[in-house]
């Protein structure tokens, strides 16, 4: 007789199992359509204008905000910032842009990028993208918008300075590397100049590339200026790394005098330190 039981126990312990997943589901699925009714009537019928897509994340970060501290969303765009500071790569159309008055205007192409095939310029004025007027937006906004999968396409109007009529201009989206040395060259006798943008993982072996270039170009080369202006700064291992090209003893990193919330803070003294023991004049501008 227990026998039986056992065996009939055994029996109904899967199909409680599939009843329950099944209930988890359809609870799922009825919030889901819930949620989706809210928001659909909140943008809808809210007194003054709403973003869907901010209301959307605060949602999404409230939701997990009530779970633990550890899990967060993380959306494409952060995924693609993160890539753009730790590899200096993202997926988009390679150009850069300010607001300017009522336009976000491109400011810098990069060189074999889509957007340099496609024939923008810089100092065209974006006045849509597929369509959707970019009027007002912020340069983060549209150039969010530009970004997207390799091999899909973007739809630009631009107002071109100079022109009569907007332009029209389809591209394809690649995943474009942004130099971290751009530019670099003799700015006078035996003193050259190099452009450090973003301290990517390349950044020191880049650095060293274009030095040894200018030493071969000048090899009375006596001093140099690394220009920093613009550059946001990058992780504490990379940061440290170019300086090797210009005193090779320098094997270890700045030490830390203290740290915040917003970064780290080097200790004076020891950036000087290997300054001093270079044998080159050297001068930086940030």
């Amino acid at each position: 007789m227990n026998y039986k039981h056992l065996f009939l126990l055994a029996l109904l312990l899967p199909a409680f199992s599939v009843v329950r997943s099944q209930g988890k589901y359809f609870d799922i699925s009825k919030n889901l359509e819930i949620f989706a009714n809210a928001y659909k009537e909140v943008n809808h019928s809210y007194v003054d204008e709403l973003d869907p897509g901010k209301v959307m994340r605060l949602g999404l970060d409230a939701m997990l905000e009530g779970l633990d501290p550890y899990t967060n969303y993380i959306s494409e765009t952060d995924i693609e910032g993160y890539r753009i500071q730790t590899d200096g790569k993202y997926n988009g159309i390679g150009a850069e842009g300010l607001q300017m008055g009522d336009y976000v205007v491109i400011t810098e192409i990069y060189e074999k990028s889509p957007a340099h095939k496609a024939g923008l310029k810089v100092g065209d004025a974006i006045l849509s993208v597929d369509g959707q007027s970019a009027k007002g937006k912020s340069e983060g906004q549209v150039l969010e918008f530009l970004r997207g999968f390799p091999g899909t396409e973007a739809d630009l109007q631009v107002r071109r300075p100079g022109e009569n009529k907007d332009l029209k201009i389809s591209l394809k989206r690649e995943e474009v590397e942004i130099p971290n040395v751009p530019h670099s060259g003799l700015v006078a006798e035996n003193v050259g100049y190099v452009n450090l943008t973003t301290y990517t993982r390349d950044a020191a072996r880049n650095v060293g590339s274009a030095l040894q270039d200018l030493k071969t170009q000048n090899p009375n080369l006596k001093g140099l200026i690394l220009d920093l202006r613009g550059n946001g700064g990058g992780f504490t291992q990379r940061g440290g790394q170019p300086r090797k090209s210009f005193c090779p003893a320098a094997n270890s990193s700045p030490a830390p005098r203290a740290k915040y919330p917003s970064g780290t803070i080097f200790s004076k003294p020891s950036i000087t330190r290997w300054m001093k023991t270079s044998r080159w004049s050297f001068c930086w501008i940030k």
